[in-house]
């Protein structure tokens, strides 16, 4: 039976893996932005001030917006939104990264309402006190009139939350997707947080903090204990009971992966961010470290599970030890839970 390490595992939100099956629909209305769009910002006064949040693998260069009216014209994933030059009445379609990156950026006491991307709980990273901020509805069984009863003047997360809203509320209250997800499993925090920025008027703000983040990164891949690079990692995603996923090389949290020098499962490399798992797969993942990340909050035990699946039992790698960590820190978390993470990862994936 695998010897199965465990760390703290908190309520965690369901993994946008699952999430991401519905986001391939391309159903965006006023689309003056196509889904794969970058957010954009304007003013509208006769004198325009544009800035582009765009994907990024290092901070972007963009120019922050100076506010010259109430009104700030944000263009994002579906299309074209009148935000609110200074947002007091947020709603943030998910408890994870988004809700992470808003209280990053110091709007934590403007949230007044949530969503649970798919059944989660509290991100545990947080130091705030997330049960108190009223539940909206669960995606993506939600109710439009369940979010406008909170009388929000922006609505903003993900691209597939935002699109299961009757998007005629876009007339009433400004729906802004912070990051495409048609089409992408999980997009990279950084983006979030750009699109957030963008969103708040806090361009400045958003690439600050990653900017801090890259600063940090660098300073942990500094001290990396001897032996801790060139080695390969085998991601698992377990969930309800079932192991059958694994990250491949190109999904985005692989990158933290290849900056601490380490490999993700080279023989998925091309294969999509997430690979379903058959039987004939398995015996050729072999790799030097295999996490699981968690998404049961604890109450699968993994030992057992990997022990009745004969092709995981007889995989070398699995059966000298699988460390099961959250996965919701390890998968969705924004910038504070990506600062916790620095620490976490190089504690698991220690040689």
């Amino acid at each position: 039976m695998p010897n199965t390490k465990r760390l703290t595992l908190a309520s965690v939100v369901l993994s946008l893996v699952v999430a991401s099956s519905c986001g391939d629909d391309d159903t965006s209305s006023d689309t003056s932005a196509d889904s794969g769009a970058d957010a954009t910002v304007s003013e509208t006064t006769a004198v325009d001030t544009t800035v582009t949040a765009a994907p990024t693998t290092a901070p972007s260069t963009a120019t922050p917006t100076t506010a010259t009216s109430e009104v700030r014209v944000v263009e994002h994933a579906l299309g074209t939104s009148e935000v609110p030059a200074n947002p007091q009445r947020i709603v943030s379609m998910d408890s994870i990264v988004t809700l992470d990156g808003l209280v990053a950026l110091d709007a934590v006491d403007s949230i007044v309402g949530r969503v649970n991307i798919s059944g989660g709980d509290n991100p545990y990273w947080l130091d705030v006190d997330v049960e108190s901020i009223p539940l909206l509805g669960t995606w993506p069984t939600l109710s439009t009139e369940e979010i406008l009863s909170v009388e929000p003047d922006l609505v903003t997360g993900f691209q597939v939350a935002i699109e299961a809203l009757d998007q005629a509320a876009n007339e009433v209250v400004p729906l802004v997707a912070v990051a495409p997800t048609s089409g992408v499993t999980n997009p990279r925090w950084q983006d979030v947080v750009v699109g957030l920025g963008a969103a708040l008027g806090k361009e400045a703000d958003a690439e600050a903090l990653i900017a801090d983040y890259d600063a940090a990164l660098d300073a942990t891949v500094a001290e990396l204990p001897e032996g801790f690079a060139d080695r390969t990692v085998l991601v698992l995603l377990g969930q309800a009971g079932m192991t059958g996923t694994a990250m491949g090389p190109s999904a985005a949290p692989a990158e933290l992966f290849d900056r601490l020098g380490l490999v993700v499962s080279p023989e998925l490399d091309g294969q999509g961010d997430f690979v379903p798992l058959v039987d004939e797969l398995v015996p050729d993942l072999q790799a030097d470290v295999v996490v699981m990340l968690d998404f049961d909050a604890g109450a699968t035990d993994w030992d057992a599970v990997l022990a009745e699946l004969p092709t995981y039992a007889a995989n070398d790698s699995i059966a000298q030890g699988v460390s099961v960590v959250d996965g919701s820190l390890w998968l969705n978390s924004g910038p504070i839970g990506q600062r916790q993470l620095l620490d976490e990862i190089v504690e698991v994936l220690a040689p």
